[in-house]
């Protein structure tokens, strides 16, 4: 276990967020419950045959550069002889919650982010308090010896550099980054380590020569506004250290609903598109009954047949929670924005529906809000 003592200042209690993620969570299940699997590749996911995504590899996978969201045909060709498996969610919930109640244990508030993650708030540290380290310790041997899997840990001040500790720890460690000593920790990381920064970020930052997270916090906030907008001034705190979001509790309803589909042929007629657009926002639909929640805007997303991502949102007059509706955004979204690009030139691989501007459905009604209701029975 790799660990920077967590020191206290004297009567100045000082706050803890642990981060804590299953290492290679599918794939770990998989080799679980299957022993002969050890030591072998193995791929959780789609059908190679039928243009299926990669879930998770493990690490044997990935020594051969599989790695999630990957193309399994790609990922075959990479490692003819791993062992592709199709995911198993009931049995991967069934852990998860069992993990998460472990946490609960230790956690003042626990906020999960995934099937496989969650960021805890500690009782903040002062003197006489049980050190992070020990929480660490402990929390990683109940997961084991619980579950049979294995969990990385990171403990900062703040959830970014927590996530950047737990995910540099891995596999199987845990790193505690010290109060003082965050900007020293950051500074030599490449800048795509930052929450926020993806390809296309990455490569704006580069251009203005800003390829490490201390580069980044040497620039002038204002600097990084004017190439990156407010985003700008996000990544910047970040890359300062300065991350004071709270670990937010299972009390609200889910930001955001979506549904998305990868089909085994790329759809070139915009009446397919529509019929399957028709499909998802029913499911989405379902979804917001089973929530009881409403949404206030819908959008679409697109991935055409060379990869390329697009998306497109539009508020709505209500919030909504009828099929009907938001059918009729997403419909008009199609039409009006993807409709003219499907030229012949290009065709449509995925398609997606969500939702946002989520409310809970009591909140709404209290407020005497105009609410459509399903359609359909709970």
């Amino acid at each position: 276990m790799l660990a920077l003592p967590y020191d206290t200042i004297p009567n100045i209690p000082m706050r803890r967020v642990m981060h804590c993620d299953l290492d290679c969570f599918f794939a770990a299940v998989e080799e679980l419950d299957d022993p002969a699997l050890a030591g072998r590749p193995v791929i959780v996911g789609g059908d190679p045959d039928r243009r299926g995504v990669v879930s998770t590899a493990n690490y044997a996978a990935r020594r051969y550069g599989i790695h999630s969201a990957m193309a399994a045909a790609l990922a075959r060709r990479l490692c003819p002889q791993a062992v592709f498996l199709r995911p198993r969610f009931d049995r991967y919930r069934e852990l998860s919650r069992r993990v998460m109640a472990i946490l609960d244990d230790y956690f003042l508030v626990r906020e999960q982010v995934s099937i496989d993650e969650a960021y805890g708030e500690l009782p903040p540290a002062e003197r006489g308090c049980r050190p992070a380290e020990q929480i660490a310790r402990a929390i990683k041997a109940r997961v084991h010896a619980e579950t049979g899997l294995t969990i990385s840990v990171g403990v900062a001040r703040g959830k970014s550099l927590a996530k950047l500790a737990s995910d540099l720890s891995k596999p199987d460690g845990c790193l505690i980054v010290r109060p003082g000593s965050e900007l020293a920790f950051l500074r030599p990381l490449p800048v795509g380590r930052l929450g926020g920064v993806g390809p296309h970020t990455r490569e704006r930052l580069e251009r203005i020569g800003i390829t490490t997270v201390g580069q980044l916090a040497a620039r002038g906030e204002r600097e990084l506004v004017s190439v990156l907008g407010k985003h700008g001034r996000h990544l910047w705190l970040l890359a300062n250290a300065r991350d004071d979001r709270p670990v937010v509790g299972e009390h609200g309803p889910p930001k955001s609903i979506s549904r998305e589909r990868t089909y085994e042929r790329d759809i070139a007629d915009i009446a397919r598109a529509a019929e399957q657009l028709r499909l998802l926002a029913g499911k989405v639909a379902r979804d917001t009954a089973e929530e009881c929640v409403l949404a206030r805007s819908v959008h679409i997303k697109i991935k055409w047949s060379d990869f390329r991502l697009m998306t497109r949102q539009r508020s709505l007059a209500a919030p909504v929670a009828d099929e009907a509706p938001i059918a009729a955004a997403a419909l008009a979204l199609l039409y009006g924005e993807v409709a003219p690009l499907l030229d012949g030139t290009t065709a449509i691989r995925l398609l997606g529906v969500g939702l946002g501007g989520i409310v809970p459905l009591d909140a709404e009604t209290q407020r005497g809000g105009i609410v459509q209701l399903p359609l359909w029975e709970r």
